[in-house]
């Protein structure tokens, strides 16, 4: 699931989550061995929308979360520092010429209905994606330089490539394998939620055995995985209409984990006895997304942009009229980088960084001077006019429950208009906030991507085939860069492809095919005296939450127990419990019973 999957950052309102539990419980009479029934179960909240659980057409940053946990992948990015490891390939090789690919499958996997895992999965997943179009909303550019793909026996699959392709391993990790078993009698992808049945069939560590939308998605352990068992029972997580909400939550015990806090929430929280804080080195960046008007591929108009935002020396004067720094300083108090590129600093090898001739700037006299010398004057009113000679006024689409971005909106729309730019703020839901963006009625919108750790994916965002659809960022097109991309993809030497993806990056900025503003730490919290320090990715000073792979809640270790070194399940809850014992752990369990009861009376992008 590409970075996409990361996708553009979401967040709605919706039905508040109600206060579970608030007192203390005392512990029940009876054996350690009755301690020992209870499920340790890791509360995730969330606040922004889950679009479908259907692993070929979620695209936003929590349904892709989860299909992390519910699938494997042929290869995952690892957890130190992302490269691509083995998932349900054990090894892999290519052919001299680099067009074939031959991937291996671990011996005795298993689906969690019991049904063997083979090549023959891998296979029919990909086909799938490369003849149904609706296969392929989330995560077709993973598939689009297959020429085939085929099953050669149970446990080997071949993959043929039109060019060689660079990104393989990458493209591997991001796409989720599914059962032929059941895929195979699905008529209709776009529609289908994957919610039908529960315990829906997966092979991750968790699978998803209950869902309400707008409220909660319950996974449990899955006892067939092939790294083992995790340690935790259940993994659920809980939907509030805001993160003050789900703060508050946190402190009163109702959840476990909240991620992307507020400086404000993240500061407040520090300190306190059991909540532990992390600001991760993030794989995501803000930015202002903004429509060209761009044709789609195949030539037919696209969305009802502004006409001035097809002039790159218009947007280049939105570029030098944004005082990134500010916005660090007031609304992330300090807590995010300048950005420059839409790879963050965390992958190394592949960020952009211009010279310091090239950068644009915070100056507003320049950003005048452009738009003057482009032929957009400025009346006696202090606004400037097109050249049809109608005022500018640009449309700012704003969701509605995101408190740095509203913050971040005042602060825009204020240095736009001494530049006699108008802007209107539009604050909507999340998913109207994206399905506006992906139909192209906007003119600029803030957004977001979880960017994946090969570059493929992301420059594939911004090439002229995407246009209109689900996979594009900002519909930016212009032929040098899918030059460079298609150049870069087939480029097999790493220094040779260092340099066309910095190429295809500063045609990026140049033309400014977005608003690239910060690359922002994430800010987390989660209770401490429930659970031991998660494994980060990269391991060192990376994120909890919103991960390339599973590894937070798949190694997720409750207070007590055995801290695990590898990539086993360890001990089963039970021991856990006997461990632990006490009222926080039976607060865990009491929690859970109380959301089940609820949930049985009742039926950001990546």
């Amino acid at each position: 699931m590409i970075t996409v999957p990361l996708r553009r950052w979401a967040t709605g309102v919706v039905l508040v989550v109600s206060a579970l539990v608030t007192a203390p419980f005392a512990a029940p009479s009876g054996t350690p061995e009755a301690h020992a029934q209870e499920p340790v179960t890791l509360r995730v909240a969330y606040t922004s929308d889950i679009d479908t659980l259907n692993p070929f057409q979620a695209t936003l940053l929590v349904s892709t979360q989860l299909g992390r946990n519910m699938y494997e992948f042929l290869t995952i990015n690892g957890s130190k520092d992302s490269t691509p490891e083995g998932g349900l390939a054990e090894r892999w090789e290519t052919s001299s010429d680099n067009l074939t690919w031959k991937f291996h499958i671990r011996e005795g996997l298993k689906w969690s209905d019991d049904q063997p895992i083979t090549a023959k999965d891998v296979a029919f997943t990909y086909n799938l994606m490369l003849t149904n179009e609706d296969a392929a909303t989330a995560n077709g550019v993973a598939v689009a330089n297959f020429e085939s793909v085929k099953a050669t026996d149970d446990r080997t699959v071949e993959i043929k490539t039109k060019a060689p392709q660079a990104s393989m391993l990458g493209s591997t990790s991001e796409v989720p394998i599914v059962p032929e078993h059941l895929w195979k009698d699905v008529k209709d992808i776009k529609g289908f939620t994957n919610t039908e049945k529960f315990p829906v069939v997966g092979s991750g560590p968790f699978i998803l055995t209950a869902y309400q939308e707008g409220q909660s998605a319950t996974l449990e352990a899955n006892d067939k995985f092939w790294r083992g068992r995790p340690k935790i029972d259940r993994l659920q997580y809980v939907k509030y209409e805001s993160t003050d909400a789900a703060v508050q939550g946190l402190r009163k015990g109702d959840v476990d984990l909240v991620y992307r806090l507020t400086a404000n929430q993240y500061k407040a929280l520090q300190g306190e006895s059991t909540i532990k804080t992390s600001a991760g080195n993030n794989r995501r960046y803000t930015e202002i997304i903004m429509n060209p008007g761009n044709p789609k591929k195949d030539g037919s108009p696209f969305g009802n942009g502004a006409a001035v935002l097809k002039d790159p020396q218009f947007r280049q004067a939105l570029a030098s009229a944004i005082d990134v720094q500010t916005l660090i300083d007031k609304v992330f108090q300090g807590l995010a980088v300048p950005a420059t590129s839409v790879i963050p600093p965390v992958f190394p090898d592949w960020t952009y960084q211009p010279d310091d001739s090239a950068k644009h700037g915070f100056d507003l006299g320049k950003a005048n001077s452009l738009l003057d010398a482009a032929g957009y004057p400025k009346g006696a009113n202090g606004v400037r006019t097109d050249k049809q000679g109608n005022p500018i006024n640009l449309r700012l689409l704003v969701t509605s429950d995101d408190t740095q971005r509203q913050q971040m909106a005042e602060f825009v729309k204020g240095w736009f208009t001494q530049i006699g730019v108008g802007v209107t703020t539009e604050f909507k839901a999340s998913n109207q906030v994206n399905d506006d963006t992906t139909a192209g009625n906007f003119d600029l919108s803030f957004s977001g991507w979880s960017v994946s750790p090969d570059p493929d994916y992301q420059l594939a965002q911004q090439t002229c085939a995407v246009v209109g659809t689900d996979l594009a960022d900002s519909n930016f097109c212009d032929p040098e860069f899918d030059r460079l991309y298609a150049a870069q993809q087939a480029e097999l030497d790493k220094t040779r492809r260092k340099d066309l993806v910095q190429q295809a990056q500063g045609i990026l900025y140049d033309k400014v095919a977005a608003l690239v503003l910060t690359y922002d730490k994430q800010l987390e919290a989660y209770r401490s005296d429930r659970f031991q320090p998660f494994t980060t990715q990269p391991e060192n000073g990376g994120i909890i939450a919103n991960q390339s792979g599973y590894w937070s809640y798949f190694r997720a270790t409750p207070v007590g127990a055995e801290t695990a070194t590898d990539d086993s399940g360890g001990l089963s809850t039970g021991a856990v419990i006997a461990i632990v014992g006490g009222a926080a752990v039976l607060l865990v369990g009491a929690v859970f019973l109380v959301t089940r009861r609820r949930k049985a009376g009742a039926d950001e992008r990546e």
